[in-house]
């Protein structure tokens, strides 16, 4: 169908505002239309006297660029209803931006939004399929994904909605995420890890949080640890008072043992394993100690054992002192 370009409009469920545009893609666009003339990758429909574009927003940006608005360029034209329209436009936001934070929320809040009023949380009429603790959500993550074909998984969706709903309940939330920070970022696992940092953080203020998001890209640091140590160093940054550095020390401590209690769980897991393993077969340690992986495992088993009764010791002597007192 022949359409003037004036005349083209936007996938009306995308935010152009925001929408970034790659430079390097448009140019790379215009030359080959200068070369083969216009690639016809957009789909359009008609939709109240408009004709609105589902995919293709790069190639609009350029026809702008190239022709005169009275100009006419031919496009297929289809009939699709809105649901079709959000999941073109969260497939082609999937393929251009799929790692980007800022791009992943606003597809799902798209989505969110659409089901919510389309078909309130009764959108999934058969049961949800039975699956383990690990790979469950919510229902509201496995609604999106199911209106996506599955093409955005549970977790992605998931990670999202937390996001979205932080900033809904910022004024009751114990812990406000700034969206500003969070967009910074450059994949989603990057965005995930500075969430539940800053959530682990009371009164930690959007100023401090875009500051850390700035030194941790200039780093390329994303580890959820290295984080809370420099949302840590912000927040007490230039303080003084000695019930601030114990306050900051208490967290540290606390981090510190959090980390030490899961890498214990996953060791005792390890070890269940093994021994289940020498019992099945019969195996004893012993008649293969002088292997290379014997003698590092019993050596690191050593050290491991002294460590802990170091902490053990420590933390008897400081009751026994408190006691004394």
């Amino acid at each position: 169908m022949k359409v003037q370009i004036k005349n083209l409009k936007p996938n009306p469920f995308r935010d152009m505002d925001n929408y970034p545009i790659m430079q390097d893609k448009v140019q790379s666009l215009i030359n080959s239309i200068n070369q083969t003339g216009f690639w016809d990758n957009i789909l359009a429909r008609k939709n109240n006297g408009n004709i609105e574009i589902a995919y293709g927003h790069h190639r609009l940006v350029v026809l702008r660029k190239l022709f005169k608005p009275d100009d006419y360029v031919d496009i297929p034209v289809r009939e699709l209803d809105d649901s079709t329209m959000i999941r073109i436009m969260a497939n082609e936001n999937d393929e251009s931006w799929g790692t980007s934070p800022k791009i992943i929320d606003e597809t799902i809040g798209v989505v969110r939004k659409y089901i919510l009023s389309e078909h309130g949380q009764t959108y999934i009429k058969t049961k949800n399929p039975i699956r383990g603790k690990d790979y469950f959500y919510s229902i509201e993550a496995f609604q999106i994904s199911e209106f996506l074909n599955g093409n955005w998984v549970e977790s992605r969706v998931n990670f999202s909605l937390e996001r979205i709903k932080a900033e809904e309940t910022e004024e009751t939330h114990e812990q406000h995420i700034d969206k500003e920070a969070v967009e910074m970022y450059p994949t989603q696992r990057s965005a995930i890890n500075f969430v539940k940092a800053v959530k682990q953080i009371k009164n930690i203020t959007p100023e401090q949080q875009r500051n850390v998001a700035k030194r941790m890209i200039e780093k390329e640091s994303f580890g959820e640890l290295v984080i809370k140590s420099e949302l840590l160093d912000e927040k007490y940054r230039g303080k003084k008072k000695k019930e601030d550095k114990e306050e900051k020390h208490i967290l540290e401590l606390k981090f510190m043992m959090i980390e030490c209690t899961n890498i214990m769980k996953k060791l005792n897991s390890k070890f269940t394993i093994l021994y289940d393993y020498q019992t099945e077969h019969n195996l004893n340690f012993n008649e293969y100690k002088d292997l290379p992986e014997a003698q590092y495992f019993r050596n690191q088993m050593l050290t491991l054992m002294s460590k802990l009764r170091q902490f053990a010791k420590r933390g008897g002597e400081q009751n026994d002192k408190r006691e004394i007192k």
